[in-house]
């Protein structure tokens, strides 16, 4: 039960993280951080059983827990817990508090939505991550900590755009590595349990094999823990606030990459090629960020290249693979997380006081702070390793972990060795740096110009670091879990782990010793090592690197696509449906010369079909014939119109339904996207238009051909029948259709919903990534304005020309008759989705009645006007996908699949929770409608002569500052009423002066029976006002 309460309450902070946040605002990381250490706490026991079985792989019933999610798959939500996983997950917990406690007080105030809810994600992500005992729900957890790592660099502001995607690039490239080693494992195997898998005889009976899925592993691990040649992603993420650094770039995000090596290195570590990788990649990235993290002048991209720099030693301590080596491993990953969060938050402490990260820049804090001076310093010291910090402990075991590559006495383990005091020479060097840099070696400033000391800052930033001091004269306190972790790590039973302070005076003490004295000289004369190394740094960095791999990709990627480039789809289309006929085609002949067709299902044929077949040829006739946009729309339609009669006649009145209603609704979206459009289509040259007609004869004739093969000639399938004799008894629903669609495929309904769902997601996130000018330029801008012709009408007053330059009183007439067909068609839907678990109907077709009324409210108003609250639609799309997947986790726990639903009856009739996630689905489809009705349907571009624009003198006047157009409609669906369009290219959040307040309510009525607002030329109210 430790686990799944584990779980379950991380679950349950993300729910609750937003109401927390509307609630609290930035104190929300209080409740987090309690709620996180709660779960460290129900965790232990499962810990404690861990530690205490003493094998690789526990069985004590408190450290395994499993979840059936898709059997059938051998996909299973199994979780157990071992040494190594007892370990990352602790690390994810408790630092993860810290830091959010520390978060209550650097972040500004505000709900801070976004970054909660990643954070909170992240963790529930990571955990599982390590917790898992299912190769799958390894590779989906690891990707969402990829996708939450990259949102939360994101949300940082402009600066972070290019570091986020180049963050994502690599990581993601992990991925995919990722997810071909687990899928060969799966297929080789035959289990996807991480444990069978580690244990199994697959590794010495095919030895090809396990190379290769050591080498992918290892290579997806070291793009997430940031190892050469993929070490850029990591300071290029530093553009991230400093919690966002402190959590994922310390001890989450870069150690998911260090626990996958840990995960599998049971299986690995006497590949040879897995070793020379490891140690290789490791003490070059060690080397690498030293260096590097000595040549930055901003505080914070130091940070980042000596975590770089740390990590590489972790990674070279696993590719030794022995004992001692996965300890001294586990402890530096006890160790880093512990100094190198603290000194991260401390990088936001030194920032609030100097107002700058740059070094020579930064104020001499030394006698402002002294509090901050000393956590740093504990903490720069543990890190170079100076005793008798937990950071010597760690260094001096890496440092005879790596004497022993190659066997004990080997040359390449002295090399190793040699190599691995450099690169600490590099460390100690660079801890110097932080410490003077941020501290004393700055321009002395006035108390009152230094920022102030945020307790809670300090606090929380020394936290881990303070602790790790008294961790270091106690550490029998975590021996038994290192031990637990080093069985679980190399497979086996550990029996030498001893973790000590000192262990005699050896070849490793000694270069710990020689590290120490030339840090003291570098520290005497650190100006001149400083200026060196500014000198010495290298003139581009790895993003460069990849800003140009990229550049490159493009150019050859555009000489290979030249000869059939083209900005219109037109030449793509054509050779996709010539290819397409040419199969048909020859499929045709084939078949016609091989084995023959099957004779036709008789009695299939009726007389309304060849009706139909001759309007809908006539419709599509017109379509392609026409000139006008608006006629090719309307022809189009009917064709629309006769399918729905001819599903129909084939008795499926539920189908045809939903086919009339798609239909209208996508009209509507046609006759608002017109707007924007010329009148008519381009003219092109009649040899021109006679290839085109040639060629879609010949597709036409070829669909025409395979549909006359393939349709009518089998009786129903068994599939079908199943369906027609089961399904009532098994869903206790008689509308076969709905119950298919929300119980039997539920999943692919889902992910339908999600496509729809991210469908309006995209126009709102493609519309405000583009200036208003742009999207609705200026008459000013445009050279030749389309004009409106003089129009000769009577004069000013006359019931004539307030119908041409007025257009309210056009529609009050359709205003009357939505106030009685408004509730009628809402009845309409309710009744529609309640029925459609029996009887034809259910949330699509419910949701596009309801959509209708809306559709009605918009064509109502005399001028364009949103309908509904400004963020409804993106709420209703959110809410929607959400109620479906929570109807799905409620199968998942009551039934132990997920989207099983679950059936009863209240008060005799029959309920079931597949109705829940009908909602979901009504919530989703309205909301993807407003999207398109309120955004769409905005004009007032100098293209475009409807919306506010007004008829002067016979000639158009454009431009109307009053009116909303797109941008600024799009940014009211993020964050409400605003004054105007923000001036943003991406999701800034406005600034308080930008939202509009509200407007006082006036005297205007909204039309009714007994209003006469025509007879008084009085303008009601109306919709949106």
């Amino acid at each position: 039960m430790a686990i799944s309460a584990t779980l379950g309450l991380l679950a349950l902070i993300i729910l609750l993280t937003p109401i927390l946040c509307r609630i609290v605002g930035r104190s929300t990381g209080w409740f987090l951080g309690l709620g996180y250490l709660g779960a460290a706490a129900l965790f232990m026991p499962a810990a404690t059983a861990a530690v205490t079985d003493g094998t690789a792989f526990p069985t004590a019933e408190e450290t395994m827990w499993s979840l059936a999610w898709m059997p059938s798959f051998d996909v299973n939500l199994a979780f157990a817990v071992d040494g190594v996983g007892a370990i990352f997950t602790l690390i994810a917990l408790v630092i993860g508090a810290f830091v959010l406690f520390y978060s209550t007080r650097y972040l500004s105030r505000g709900p801070n939505y976004s970054f909660y809810l990643l954070m909170a994600t992240f963790t529930f992500a990571m955990v599982g991550l390590v917790l898992t005992d299912n190769l799958f729900v390894l590779f989906v957890c690891w990707e969402i900590t990829s996708i939450a790592s990259f949102m939360l660099i994101a949300r940082s502001g402009r600066a972070a755009e290019g570091a986020s995607l180049r963050t994502m690039f690599m990581t993601f490239m992990g991925g995919v590595l990722l997810l071909v080693a687990v899928s060969a494992m799966y297929g080789v195997v035959g289990s996807a349990s991480i444990r069978e898998v580690l244990g199994s005889s697959v590794w010495q009976e095919k030895p090809g094999f396990t190379v290769a899925m050591a080498l992918l592993v290892a290579v997806a691990a070291m793009t997430k823990s940031a190892q050469f040649p993929f070490q850029s992603w990591l300071p290029d993420a530093m553009a991230a606030i400093t919690p966002v650094s402190a959590y994922l770039h310390a001890a989450a995000v870069v150690k998911a990459g260090i626990f996958l090596l840990f995960r599998f290195s049971p299986a690995f570590s006497d590949v040879l090629a897995w070793n020379v990788l490891l140690v290789s990649a490791g003490i070059v990235t060690a080397w690498i960020g030293g260096w590097c993290a000595l040549t930055q002048n901003d505080l914070k991209k130091l940070m980042a290249y000596s975590t770089v720099s740390q990590l590489g030693l972790i990674v070279a301590a696993v590719g030794v693979g022995t004992e001692f080596a996965l300890t001294a491993g586990l402890v530096h990953v006890i160790s880093h997380a512990m100094f190198k969060s603290g000194l991260f938050m401390m990088v936001g402490v030194v920032d609030h006081l100097g107002h700058t990260r740059t070094f020579g820049k930064i104020p001499r804090l030394i006698k402002v702070a002294p509090v901050s001076f000393a956590i740093t310093a504990i903490g720069a010291a543990s890190m170079a390793g100076v005793p008798p910090l937990m950071g010597f402990v760690s260094k001096e075991m890496l440092l005879t972990a790596v004497s022993s590559a190659g066997g004990e006495g080997h040359a390449l383990g002295w090399l190793a060795l040699i190599l691995v005091a450099g690169a600490s020479v590099l460390t100690i060097s660079y801890c110097i740096k932080i410490l003077f840099g941020a501290f004393i070696d700055g321009p002395e400033v006035d108390a009152e110009k230094v920022g102030h000391s945020d307790f809670v800052m300090v606090t929380f930033a020394a936290l881990p670091i303070v602790l790790s001091v008294p961790l270091a004269f106690a550490l029998g306190v975590i021996e038994p879990g290192v031990a637990a972790g080093t069985s679980a790590a190399q497979g086996e039973a550990a029996h030498h782990v001893h973790l000590a302070m000192f262990h005699g005076v050896t070849p490793e003490l000694i270069a710990s010793l020689i590290i120490i004295a030339c840090g003291v000289l570098v520290a005497l004369n650190r100006a001149r090592v400083w200026a060196f190394f500014e000198r010495a740094a290298i003139p581009f960095t790895g993003a460069d690197v990849i800003d140009r791999i990229v550049a490159g990709l493009e150019r050859l990627g555009g000489v290979l696509v030249s000869a059939v480039a083209s900005e219109r789809a037109s030449r793509h289309v054509m050779m996709n449906l010539g290819f397409l006929a040419a199969v048909i085609f020859g499929s045709a002949i084939a078949i016609y010369t091989g084995p023959g067709l099957p004779k036709f299902v008789p009695n299939l044929n009726r007389p309304i079909d060849y009706a139909l077949l001759v309007v809908i040829t006539f419709a599509t006739l017109v379509v392609c014939l026409s000139r006008s946009r608006l006629t090719a729309v309307i022809g189009l339609s009917a064709v629309g119109i006769m399918a729905t009669v001819q599903i129909m006649a084939l008795g499926a009145p539920d189908v045809t339904l939903t086919q009339l209603l798609v239909e209208t609704m996508t009209i509507i979206v046609f006759m608002l996207i017109m707007q924007k459009l010329p009148r008519t289509f381009w003219k092109y040259p009649v040899k021109v238009q006679v290839m085109r007609g040639v060629f879609a004869i010949a597709v036409g004739s070829s669909v025409a051909l395979a549909v006359w093969m393939l349709s009518g000639r089998r009786a129903r399938s068994d599939i079908a029948m199943y369906y027609l004799n089961k399904a009532p008894e098994i869903s206790g629903g008689d509308n076969i259709v709905n119950t298919i669609l929300v119980e039997f495929r539920a999943l692919d309904t889902q992910g339908e919903l999600a496509v729809l769902g991210m469908a309006g997601i995209a126009i709102v996130a493609v519309m405000s990534s583009v200036r208003d000018r742009y999207i609705d330029p200026p008459a000013s801008d445009v050279p030749e304005m389309p004009r409106r012709p003089w129009l000769a009408i009577r004069p000013r007053g006359s019931t004539a020309f307030a119908a041409v330059t007025e257009a309210w009183p056009n529609v009050i007439a359709m205003q009357l008759m939505v106030k009685v067909v408004a509730p009628l068609l809402g009845l309409g839907s309710l009744l529609i989705f309640l029925r459609g678990h029996n009887e034809p109907g259910g949330g699509f077709i419910a949701a596009l009645v309801g959509s209708a009324i809306a559709g009605l409210l918009y064509m109502s108003t005399s001028k364009d006007r949103a309908i509904g609250p400004p963020r409804l639609p993106i709420l209703l799309i959110g809410g929607g996908i959400l109620v479906a997947v929570l109807t799905g986790i409620v199968g998942l726990i009551v039934k132990g699949s997920f989207l099983e639903p679950i059936h009863g009856y209240v008060l005799g009739q029959h309920l079931t929770t597949s109705m829940a996630f009908d909602v979901g689905v009504y919530m989703a489809v309205v909301g993807m409608l407003l999207v398109s009705f309120n955004l769409l349907g905005t004009s007032d571009s100098a293209f475009t002569p409807a919306g506010d624009d007004v008829l002067v003198d016979g000639m158009m006047v454009r431009d109307i500052d009053v009116i909303e157009r797109t941008r600024e409609r799009t940014d009211e669906m993020l964050y409400g009423e605003l004054r105007g369009p923000l001036e943003t290219m991406r999701g800034d959040r406005p600034k308080a002066s930008e939202f509009t307040e509200p407007e006082k309510p006036d005297d205007k009525k909204r039309v009714g029976l007994r209003t006469r607002h025509i007879a008084y030329g009085d303008q009601p109210k109306e919709r949106g006002e």
